[in-house]
């Protein structure tokens, strides 16, 4: 009761402040990145429809939201990104919020390249023509295609491109094949539709070196990996060619890397190897992205993050540092589910997930999705209320801890675009019980009007023992499930 009593003082400000919209301190993985689009596969889809195959996972398939393989740029004090599925968004500070800037071509095949050269913006995307533009949002035009014979002899079909400008030359690489390898040819610098020289293959399949290249969950099918996501780093006057393998839909995905003292090789394995691989936790399969040089020329990585529920292509965004070690080796230190500081120097004080396991009841559920599944570190399982629950509560409880930030994670249930049922806004509030029956609105989204799947807040600091979610409203048609609703703050 002791620690309550300062806040009996002052819950009245509190009810005044907590609520106000805050500018964050922090990003949370996974990104909270307005607009998810329906994955590719999935927008013309017959709900219901028995699973036939391919990456499919559930016995019936369903839409599902996408965005993977991102491309990432600092241009000019902000990031752009490039995701595989639709383009761009961009972020002015630092990568804590995000906003959606629709290109003209917002779709160009999976995971798009984007890089600047001789003043402009060339994209391509998997099987695309090269498009440029003098700016990183556009208006994209199309230059043409490159005359390589994709897919013939051992050459890999054109997916997973990426364009990497060196001192006024420009490369060229791709590669996503069973158990072929990635690729690298030099482009003419001017008319860059044209390849200097013949491709050559850079990096190959190794499994019996590398084990975790192979296929699976527990990297089983040493026949297969899916060597794909090449990506192109220059540092020290060295070449640090990554990739990634063992399948995006598996926790295992991982990225990995060679290097050489040319662009085009000869490449060999850097002694640490795989630079990026988290296969436990709520961030898993951390592959197929891109390391570039950031704030104060800070090293990060944006990458894939795992959500496969009803198709193996369910993926997320994440963003993290990167570095180099004494011996000159690339690394990604850590995959981070929790608010991190964006500047190196900024308070690092852990802010950890006070209710991960904790009491968490709904005020209804739906069979099979008890309030419980909504506070255990996964995506793979959600809360769903009751279809007659008016108005639905998820109450969480934990030990008393000042509470500093909440992310809420939404699934779509009922998703069905061609009928329709679009994704939107969700809207809410989420109270904190500063004192015993005494409720404190500390995030207020009651009027957005902004489609977030994942929606991470900061808040004014509030002392709690208990956080509830109270869902306002949802989008017409769709039934409001929550994946993860999480409650962060500082171990005290």
């Amino acid at each position: 009761m002791k620690r309550i009593v300062p806040f009996l003082v002052l819950a009245a400000p509190l009810a005044a402040l907590a609520a106000e919209p805050l500018v964050p301190e922090r990003y949370c993985n996974p990104l909270p990145i307005p607009d998810y689009p329906v994955g590719k596969l999935a927008r013309d889809i017959t709900k219901g429809a028995p699973n036939d195959g391919g990456l499919w996972i559930a016995e019936r398939k369903e839409q599902y939201r996408e965005l993977a393989d991102p491309t990432a740029l600092w241009f000019e004090g902000a990031w752009y990104l490039y995701p595989s599925c639709d383009m761009a968004w961009v972020s002015h500070d630092e990568g804590r919020t995000w906003q959606h800037h629709p290109l003209n071509v917002r779709d160009v095949g999976y995971a798009p390249t984007v890089v600047r050269h001789a003043g402009r913006f060339l994209l391509l995307g998997s099987g695309s023509e090269i498009y440029a533009s003098d700016s990183p949002l556009g208006p994209f035009r199309p230059v043409g295609a490159l005359p390589i014979p994709f897919g013939q002899g051992k050459l890999p079909v054109m997916i997973d491109p990426m364009l990497f400008s060196d001192d006024g030359r420009l490369f060229f690489y791709w590669g996503c094949t069973a158990n072929g390898g990635i690729w690298g040819v030099e482009l003419d610098a001017t008319h860059v539709t044209v390849p200097k020289g013949e491709p050559h293959e850079l990096i190959r399949f190794q499994p019996d070196t590398f084990p975790w290249e192979s296929l699976g969950n527990r990297n089983q099918n040493r026949t297969v990996g899916w060597m794909e996501g090449a990506w192109m780093l220059k540092h020290a006057g060295r070449y640090y060619l990554t990739y990634s393998s063992g399948g995006t839909q598996y926790r295992t995905y991982a990225m990995g890397c060679y290097v050489s003292d040319s662009p085009l090789g000869p490449f060999r394995p850097q002694a640490r190897n795989p630079i990026f691989r988290n296969t436990e936790g709520f961030i898993t399969g951390t592959g197929h992205g891109c390391i570039v040089r950031g704030p104060g020329d800070r090293l990060w990585t944006f990458y894939t993050v795992l959500a496969a529920v009803v198709h193996g292509f369910e993926r997320r965004i994440g963003m993290d540092p990167a570095a180099f070690d004494a011996d000159g080796n690339l690394y990604v230190p850590a995959a981070t589910s929790t608010p991190q500081p964006v500047s190196a120097g900024a308070d690092a004080t852990p802010w950890v997930p006070l209710n991960d396991g904790e009491p968490t009841l709904g005020s209804s559920c739906a069979p099979n999705s008890a309030g419980r599944l909504a506070a255990d570190n996964s995506m793979k399982t959600w809360w769903l209320p009751a279809a007659d629950d008016a108005q639905p509560v998820l109450t969480t409880s934990f030990p008393a801890s000042e509470v500093h930030a909440v992310r809420v994670i939404w699934r779509d249930v009922g998703l069905d675009t061609p009928k329709g049922v679009k994704p939107g806004p969700f809207r809410y509030r989420v109270e904190a019980e500063t004192a015993p029956g005494q409720w404190t609105t500390i995030v207020d989204r009651s009027e957005s009007t902004d489609d977030f799947l994942i929606d991470y807040r900061e808040c004014v600091p509030t002392w709690a023992g208990r956080a509830r979610l109270v869902v306002l409203g949802h989008p017409e048609g769709i039934q409001p499930a929550v994946a993860e609703f999480t409650v962060f703050g500082p171990v005290r």
